[in-house]
């Protein structure tokens, strides 16, 4: 029981450095959070797990070949991940430029929050290189115990990406609320601009071809 309580924290004390560090999907769960208050974040952390737990089970299995893999397409990767944030980033301006109610703010298909959840893990070269780097220490422990031993180390990480996301989106509901509508378009349109940022930053490392490891 010991060992068990052992690696489990060991987990949650590496998991900390990506799952609480702020990104695209922070920004965007918070954008959602608006509308939609904790249920957002609990919706964009499953779409999020969604991808990340089969991309475990493949490092797990393929760890050397996907070593070259990444390495070769990482570029393609910043891109890809840039143009997501950055059509985000466009409905998020449509809709402060609108004066649309924050309340109605990601209604379709393009800001579901399971697609979004899903969407900004699978394009985003951080969170890929994240379980190359820091991650690899638990990959190193599935490694070890075995795939049975994701049953204990994956609920140890990813229930921090679930209290994290869900309560980013249930403060950002909470204040949505209390906020005036020209006040709810200045959010949408700040919450917009740091995507930008984002999205800029990762193609500028990506095109200058200087690391985009965490």
């Amino acid at each position: 029981m010991d060992s068990v309580l052992a690696i489990a924290f060991q987990v949650m004390a590496v998991s900390a450095s990506g799952a609480l560090s702020p990104g695209p999907l922070t920004v965007a769960t918070m954008a959602l959070g608006t509308r939609g208050g904790w249920k957002a974040g609990v919706f964009v952390s499953f779409g999020h797990a969604l991808f990340e737990l089969p991309y475990l089970v493949i490092l797990v299995l393929a760890f050397n070949a996907l070593v070259s893999f990444l390495g070769a397409a990482a570029q393609l990767l910043a891109v890809a991940g840039a143009l997501a944030i950055l059509y985000f980033a466009y409905l998020l301006f449509r809709d402060a430029y609108r004066g649309v109610n924050i309340n109605a703010v990601g209604v379709g298909t393009a800001t579901n929050p399971l697609a979004l959840g899903f969407t900004f893990t699978a394009l985003n070269p951080y969170f890929l290189l994240w379980w190359l780097s820091i991650g690899m220490a638990l990959v190193a422990q599935v490694q070890s115990l075995g795939l049975a031993s994701l049953a204990i180390i994956y609920p140890a990480h990813v229930w921090l990406d679930f209290a994290w996301l869900t309560l980013v989106a249930e403060l950002s509901g909470r204040g949505s609320r209390v906020l005036s509508p020209r006040s709810q378009r200045v959010l949408l349109a700040l919450l917009a601009t740091i995507l930008i940022i984002f999205a800029t930053n990762t193609i500028t490392k990506s095109t200058l071809n200087t690391s985009i490891l965490p």
